[in-house]
C-alpha cells in the first residue's frame, strides 16, 4: 500500500521580512557597541579645563617657575584674541564654520550638505567638520591620523569637539584655533602665518591678506603663494565670496581686496625669537637624551604633558639676555653681518647650567646653539688647561721660569716656529707672568717639556672633545682639528674653581610625567681630575690675569680668575695685509659661577672677521656685566686656600730661592704646593767690573770702572734677536772706547766662572784703576768739564721714566744712569746712552729707586753727576 505525500508549508515572507530585520538589528547594535567601546576606548586622553592636554610640555627654572612650553607643533606664536582683527575671525568663520556661534561643536545641517556633495560625487570629498572639531583633530589626534577619513577618528572628533564645547566658552576655542591651525612653511597660528607670508604682526594684516592666510588652512601646500601665487589668488577670491555671502562685507569690498596685488615678504619670515629661546632648546636636547636611555621616544616631548625642572637662575638669564639685546655691548657690523656671540654660565660646584645664550639673535626652534654645538679654537683659553694645570701637577710652580726667546721645532712636513702675539721676546719669564701677559713661546716650551701626551690626557680629563689628531705642539696655543663650545670651555675651568672636582655640566634637574610621576632626577657625575693644590695655584695665577694682565676689563669688587684668548685669521691669501682675529674668548670664574663668552662670525672670510678685537675687551666685558648682577646680592669672599700651600720668597729670574747678589727687584714673594718649594739658591747671578761709560767689559785703558751684578742666562742664547732681559746679561764683548791712540791693547783673560777677576796693570801688577803704559794719548778739550745734568724722574705704567736736560751741542757727551734703593745703596749702572731720556722697566711696584745720571765728555773722559731724584713705584 502506498505511502501518504509529505504536506509542504508555504513561505511566509511577511514572518521572514521581520526575522531577518531583527537579525540585522541584533548584529547592527552588537557591531555599534563593540564600535563605540573602540572609540571611546582609543579616545585622546586630555583634561578638561587644559585645552593642550598631554600635548604641552612644560619648562621651569629652579625655583619652580614656568618659564616656556613647547607643544606638540612647532614655531607657533600665540597671540591674544584681542590683536585678532575682525576681518581675519570672520573670514574663518564664513569659509570653515559660518555656524560656528550656534552650534554645540557638531554641525548637523553641514553633516547631512557633506553627506549629500559625497553621494551625489560618489567619493567622501567632505565632512562637514566645525572649527571646533578641527581644534580638537590638531590639539588631540596625532599628526599621523589627522588627515585619514576613518570613521573612527571622526566620531572621536565629534566627541571631543562636544566636550570642548561644554568646557570652555566660544571666543576661548575660536582663540585656541586660530592660534593652533598650521598654515605651512613652518609657521602654526596667526601671527607666525602673518610674519611668514607678510612679513607684519597680525593685527596690521589687510583684508586681502587676511582672506589669503584664512584660505590656505585647507591645503597650505597646495596654497602656497610663494610657489602658487595664481592658486593663492584664485582660494582668496573664495573666501572674500564666502564673506560676501553672509554679510560680513559688500561686493565692492571684495572687488577691492580681489584687486589687490600680493605683497609677500621677500624670504619666508622666521619666527620671532621667544625669551630664553636658546637655553630652552638645550633643555629639549638634554630631555631627548634622557628619554631616549628610557626608551621614551623624544618626540612626547611634544605630546608627552611632562615637566621639566631645569637649572635655569632667571636673575642670570634674563641679564644675558638684556646685554646680548643691547648692540653697545658689541663690536660694529662689518659688511652689514653682525658679529656672533654666545655665552654659558655654570655653578661649577654643582655642574647646573644657570644661564646660557646661544647668539644674537633666534631665527628657528633647535637652530644652531653656538653655546653648546659650535666648535671653534680657544686660542689661548686652553693654555691652563692643556699646559699650565698639567705642568703645576707634575711639580712644576708658577715661580718655574722658561726662556722666552725664538725657538723653532722639527716637524713631520714643515717645521713649527710658535711666535708670539705682540712681536716680543720678553727672556727668562715664570709662568705666572706668561699667563698673566699671554705669551705664546713660554706655554708651547712648558708643554714640550710635560709632554704633548700629558697635555692631551689632561685637556681631556677635563672634558674638552680633543681628537688624536690635536696631539702636538700647537695644542698649547688652541690649534685644534675641531675645537671647543663655550660650554666645554666653562666646564673645563668650572673644575679650577670647584678645588680640582670637575662635575658634568647639566641642565635638567628633574623630569616629571603628567601625573607627576618622576621619571629623571639629575644625578651629575663628579670626577677628581687635579689635586686641591693644583687647582687653588692655577687660580692663583689666573686672578693676576685680571688683575695686572690681559683680563683687566673683567675687575670686580671680588676676587675674580679669568684667561683670554684670541686666535688669529687663518694663513690664507686672502687675509694677507688684514690685520684683526677670527675668535676672541674670555673664560672666567668666581668662587661661586664660572662664565665663558665666545665672540666672532660663523664663518670668517675677508669681508667677515674680528678688527681689533681681543678676548680681553668686549668678552670680558659681558662677562662682567652678567657677573657683577648674578653676584649682586652674594657676599664677597675669596677662594678656598686647600692645605699644603705656601707662600715663599724667591728669586724672580730663575724661580730659585734668592741670592745675596740677586737684586731686590727680582725678589717676590710666590705661592707654592708645599713639596714643589725650591730649595736651591738662585745662581744666575754674578758680580763683574765694566767700563762706566760703555758698559762692556773693561780693558786695562778704561779710565772709569764700576762694579755691578749682572744676570747669566741659565742656556746660552746665541740667535740675532735679542730678549728684552738681555740688558741684564754679563757684556760679552770688551770696551772699544778707550785704548792709546785709539787701539785696545790684549784682552785680559777671565776666570773659569766668566767673571772678571779685575783689571790687572800689566806694569805694577796693581788691580783695579786707570792703567798708563808708557806714553798717554794727548788729552784734547781738557778744559771742556761737562755741565752738570738736570735730572727728572717719574712712575711711567710699572716702571720709571727718566729725563735730563744737558747741552750735548757739540755731540761729544754720553751718559751713564746709576741706580740703588735704601735696602741696596750699592750703585749700579743700568744704562749708558747718547739719549737724554731712559724707561726703567727692572723695577718692582712698591719700592721706592734712586737715580743719578753722569755727563761724559767722550774726548777727554771727564764727568759730571746731576742732582738725585727718588721715584717711589705705587
Amino acid at each position: 500500500m502506498p505511502g501518504k505525500k509529505k504536506t509542504v508549508r508555504r513561505l511566509n515572507w511577511t514572518r521572514l521580512i521581520a526575522l531577518t530585520v531583527l537579525v540585522l538589528f541584533i548584529i547592527a547594535a552588537g557591531a555599534s557597541a563593540g564600535f563605540m567601546v573602540a572609540v571611546v576606548k582609543n579616545l585622546p586622553n586630555w583634561k578638561p579645563g587644559d585645552i593642550t592636554g598631554d600635548m604641552t610640555t612644560i619648562f621651569y627654572d629652579r625655583e619652580g617657575k614656568q618659564i616656556a612650553q613647547r607643544h606638540g607643533v612647532e614655531n607657533r606664536i600665540p597671540v591674544e584674541f584681542e590683536r585678532i582683527p575682525e576681518h581675519l575671525k570672520n573670514a574663518f568663520i564664513a569659509t570653515e564654520d559660518p555656524n560656528f556661534m550656534s552650534h554645540h561643536g557638531i554641525d548637523f545641517r553641514a553633516i547631512a550638505r557633506a553627506a549629500y556633495v559625497n553621494l551625489k560625487t560618489g567619493r567622501w570629498s567632505q565632512g562637514g567638520s566645525t572649527i571646533t572639531i578641527q581644534l580638537a583633530k590638531n590639539a588631540f589626534i596625532d599628526q599621523k591620523d589627522r588627515n585619514k577619513k576613518m570613521l573612527q577618528r571622526k566620531v572621536q572628533e565629534a566627541i571631543l569637539a562636544i566636550q570642548l564645547e561644554r568646557t570652555y566658552r566660544k571666543e576661548e576655542i575660536f582663540e585656541y584655533y586660530l592660534n593652533l591651525i598650521p598654515f605651512g612653511r613652518g609657521a602654526y597660528g596667526v601671527q607666525a602665518a602673518a610674519k611668514t607670508f607678510f612679513g607684519k604682526d597680525v593685527e596690521d594684516l589687510t583684508l586681502a591678506e587676511s582672506a589669503l592666510i584664512a584660505g590656505l588652512t585647507q591645503r597650505p601646500s597646495y596654497y602656497d603663494p610663494f610657489k602658487y601665487p595664481d592658486r593663492a589668488k584664485g582660494r582668496r577670491a573664495r573666501v572674500l565670496a564666502n564673506m560676501v555671502e553672509h554679510g560680513y562685507i559688500s561686493q565692492s569690498e571684495a572687488d577691492a581686496a580681489n584687486a589687490e596685488e600680493l605683497h609677500l615678504a621677500e624670504k619666508p619670515q622666521e619666527i620671532t625669537k621667544a625669551k630664553y629661546s636658546f637655553f630652552v632648546d638645550h633643555a629639549i636636547e638634554e630631555a631627548e637624551r634622557v628619554l631616549e636611555d628610557k626608551g621614551i621616544s623624544s618626540v612626547e616631548i611634544y605630546k608627552g604633558g611632562y615637566k621639566i625642572y631645569t637649572t635655569m637662575d632667571t636673575r642670570v638669564q634674563d641679564k644675558i639676555e638684556e646685554v646680548y639685546a643691547n648692540p653697545a655691548n658689541f663690536p660694529k657690523d662689518m659688511n652689514g653681518v653682525p658679529v656672533q656671540s654666545a655665552m654659558v654660565v655654570l655653578d661649577h660646584r654643582t655642574g647646573e647650567i644657570v644661564g646660557l645664550m646661544g647668539g644674537r639673535d633666534y631665527t628657528t626652534q633647535r637652530g644652531l646653539n653656538r653655546a653648546t654645538q659650535m666648535k671653534r679654537p680657544p686660542g689661548s683659553a686652553i693654555k691652563p688647561i692643556a699646559v699650565y694645570a698639567p705642568a703645576l701637577e707634575k711639580g712644576f710652580s708658577p715661580a718655574t721660569v722658561v726662556d722666552d726667546v725664538p725657538v723653532t721645532y722639527p716637524g713631520s712636513t714643515k717645521p713649527y716656529s710658535p711666535k708670539n702675539y705682540d712681536g716680543r721676546y720678553r727672556g727668562l719669564i715664570n709662568l705666572r707672568d706668561a699667563v698673566k701677559d699671554s705669551v705664546n713661546i713660554p706655554a708651547v716650551k712648558m708643554l714640550d717639556t710635560i709632554g704633548v701626551n700629558t697635555g692631551y690626557e689632561f685637556a681631556k680629563a677635563l672634558g674638552l672633545p680633543l681628537v688624536k689628531t690635536d696631539k702636538n705642539l700647537s695644542l698649547a696655543l688652541g690649534g685644534l682639528t675641531y675645537g671647543v663650545s663655550p660650554l666645554d670651555l666653562a666646564s673645563a675651568y668650572g673644575a679650577f674653581a670647584n678645588q680640582g672636582v670637575r662635575v658634568e655640566p647639566h641642565i635638567i634637574t628633574r623630569i616629571e610625567d603628567h601625573d607627576g610621576s618622576v621619571l629623571f632626577e639629575a644625578k651629575p657625575k663628579k670626577t677628581e681630575v687635579m689635586s686641591e693644590q693644583t687647582a687653588y695655584l692655577i687660580t692663583d695665577m689666573l686672578q693676576t690675569v685680571v688683575k695686572a694682565g690681559t683680563g683687566t676689563r673683567a675687575q670686580m669688587n671680588r676676587p675674580v680668575a679669568g684667561k683670554t684668548g684670541t686666535t688669529q685669521l687663518p694663513d690664507k691669501p686672502e687675509f694677507r695685509g688684514k690685520a684683526g682675529n677670527q675668535d676672541a674668548w674670555f673664560a672666567g670664574y668666581t668662587p661661586e659661577l664660572v662664565g665663558v663668552v665666545w665672540m666672532g662670525f660663523d664663518t670668517t672670510d675677508a669681508k667677515h672677521y674680528l678688527p681689533q678685537v681681543y678676548g680681553g675687551r668686549y668678552p670680558a666685558q659681558i662677562w662682567k656685566q652678567v657677573m657683577q648682577a648674578a653676584l649682586k646680592d652674594e657676599p664677597v669672599k675669596p677662594f678656598t686656600v686647600p692645605k699644603g700651600i705656601t707662600r715663599v720668597q724667591i728669586d724672580k729670574k730663575s724661580g730659585l730661592l734668592p741670592s745675596e747678589l740677586t737684586p731686590s727687584m727680582f725678589v717676590v714673594t710666590e705661592v707654592f704646593a708645599q713639596q714643589n718649594v725650591p730649595k736651591t739658591v738662585s745662581d744666575i747671578w754674578v758680580e763683574a767690573q765694566v767700563c762706566a761709560e760703555t758698559g762692556q767689559l773693561p780693558n786695562p785703558y778704561c779710565p772709569d770702572i764700576v762694579t755691578g751684578v749682572f744676570m747669566r742666562r741659565p742656556i746660552p742664547y746665541t740667535g740675532s734677536v735679542l730678549p728684552e732681559d738681555a740688558e741684564l746679561e754679563l757684556p760679552k764683548e770688551t770696551c772699544t772706547l778707550h785704548g792709546p791712540n785709539g787701539t785696545i791693547p790684549e784682552v785680559p783673560t777671565w776666570g773659569d766662572t766668566g767673571v772678571p777677576g779685575g783689571n790687572t796693570d800689566i806694569n805694577t801688577g796693581n788691580k783695579g784703576g786707570r792703567v798708563t803704559p808708557g806714553s798717554e794719548p794727548e788729552e784734547k778739550n781738557a778744559e771742556k768739564t761737562p755741565e752738570a745734568p738736570f735730572l727728572y724722574g717719574e712712575q711711567e705704567g710699572m716702571g720709571v721714566r727718566l729725563y735730563w736736560k744737558a747741552d750735548n751741542s757739540r755731540g761729544d757727551l754720553i751718559f751713564s744712569v746709576e741706580r740703588w734703593t735704601a735696602k741696596n745703596p750699592k750703585r749700579y749702572s743700568v744704562t749708558i746712552t747718547t739719549n737724554q731720556t731712559y724707561l726703567d722697566q727692572q723695577v718692582e711696584v712698591g719700592e721706592t729707586y734712586y737715580y743719578r745720571v753722569f755727563a761724559i765728555n767722550k774726548n777727554n773722559n771727564l764727568s759730571t753727576p746731576s742732582n738725585e731724584v727718588k721715584v717711589k713705584l705705587k
